[in-house]
């Protein structure tokens, strides 16, 4: 448990655990590292390293507004301040459009690549609806979404309860501009740029991103797709045990960190 200074009087709070292979995980909006409870079990045999984005849980309220392409230079400064020179890096939902604009931008910077319930953009329905409505909520009725958010994440009763207590942490100005510019985001032109190794979990058809692994196989030829049947979106909470076995092969079998 630990804060780092990655600009001048701006603090990022983070947890890891474990040693060897370091690989970083990217919450979606207001949600914070918490979200990853079940993902400190990887410690047993790699390097997990947890950061709260700025403006959630105990990291720093940012001094300008948040946006996809700022938190991917913010874990930039994060990676140099813990001299990381190469990571793995791990993104879940709304976190996967970090993790896609670091593998893009900074491809010399990343190892392998994770993706759980990922898309390039929001072109779908029901994707527009959940993040307007959480643009909405966050504004207007921040604890129902909390209670929400939680209770879709998980039936234990003590995670939700942490879960809902770290999210009231948040700054709402910050959750509603990474769910913002979540919605208005797309790299689907850039996908190519994705060289690295890349492994993509999808839960299937309950799953609202599972659709856009079309677009993914079309131009990451490369990649690996794992689909969890008659799942959710919610695998890192929900189905954690398969979710983490899914990465600990990948990691260990192909990171030459």
């Amino acid at each position: 448990m630990a804060f780092i200074e990655t600009n001048t009087n701006h603090y990022l709070y983070y947890e890891e655990y474990g040693q060897g292979t370091p690989v970083i995980f990217i919450h979606p909006p207001g949600l914070g590292y918490k979200v990853f409870q079940y993902q400190h079990e990887l410690s047993k045999h790699m390097r997990v390293i947890f950061p709260d984005l700025s403006g959630h849980g105990r990291s720093s309220k940012p001094k300008q507004p948040v946006s996809i392409s700022f938190y991917a230079n913010e874990l930039v400064r994060f990676m140099d301040s813990l001299h990381l020179d190469k990571v793995i890096i791990c993104g879940y939902s709304a976190g996967c459009l970090i993790a896609q604009e670091l593998a893009i931008h900074y491809r010399h910077r990343i190892e392998l690549l994770i993706l759980s319930g990922a898309y390039p953009i929001v072109r779908d329905v029901p994707g527009r609806l959940l993040h307007k409505t959480g643009m909405y909520m966050v504004k207007e009725h921040p604890n129902i979404l909390t209670t929400s958010l939680a209770i879709s994440h998980t039936r234990d009763k003590t995670l939700r309860k942490n879960l809902v207590s770290y999210m009231r942490k948040s700054d709402q100005e910050s959750w509603y501009q990474y769910y913002n510019h979540s919605l208005h985001y797309n790299c689907v032109d850039k996908l190519h740029r994705l060289t690295m190794p890349l492994l993509f979990i999808y839960g299937g058809k309950k799953d609202w991103t599972a659709h856009y692994m079309k677009e993914y196989k079309n131009k990451c030829k490369h990649a690996e797709f794992f689909v969890l049947p008659n799942q959710g979106h919610q695998l890192p909470t929900k189905q954690w045990t398969q979710f983490n076995e899914l990465i600990t092969g990948f990691v260990l079998n192909r990171s030459h960190l």
